[in-house]
């Protein structure tokens, strides 16, 4: 599975990402195991360890977005493969019955290779 989050070049900025939060900055500090004082420093410079980036982006919209549309691709392919095995199931149902019509028949060159148990 291919990495979810983006590039540090990629990320929203700072201030964003900790408006995009609905708790409080206290709750999101202690969140990211850090003091409500050190948040603050990182807002006021605008820059935070990545690891700090990547949470608070995986807690907001876009992070939350890039999940859903992740999980919405892997079903969809589920969904595709299961029908390409449901087809391919009635494909060789189809089979069975062509050789199990073909029992009854005549004996053909062949004939001796399909036996019904």
């Amino acid at each position: 599975m291919p990495f979810l989050a983006p590039s540090f070049s990629r990320l929203p900025p700072l201030d964003y990402l900790l408006d995009d939060q609905v708790e409080s900055r206290k709750q999101v500090a202690r969140h990211l195991g850090v003091s409500f004082r050190t948040l603050q420093r990182y807002q006021a410079s605008g820059n935070a360890p990545r690891a700090v980036y990547l949470a608070l982006w995986f807690e907001s919209r876009w992070g939350m977005a890039a999940l859903h549309t992740q999980a919405y691709n892997e079903v969809q392919q589920a969904r595709a493969w299961v029908a390409a095995l449901e087809r391919e199931c009635e494909r060789l149902r189809a089979v069975i019955r062509v050789y199990e019509r073909a029992q009854g028949q005549p004996a053909a060159a062949n004939g001796g290779v399909f036996h019904s148990v």
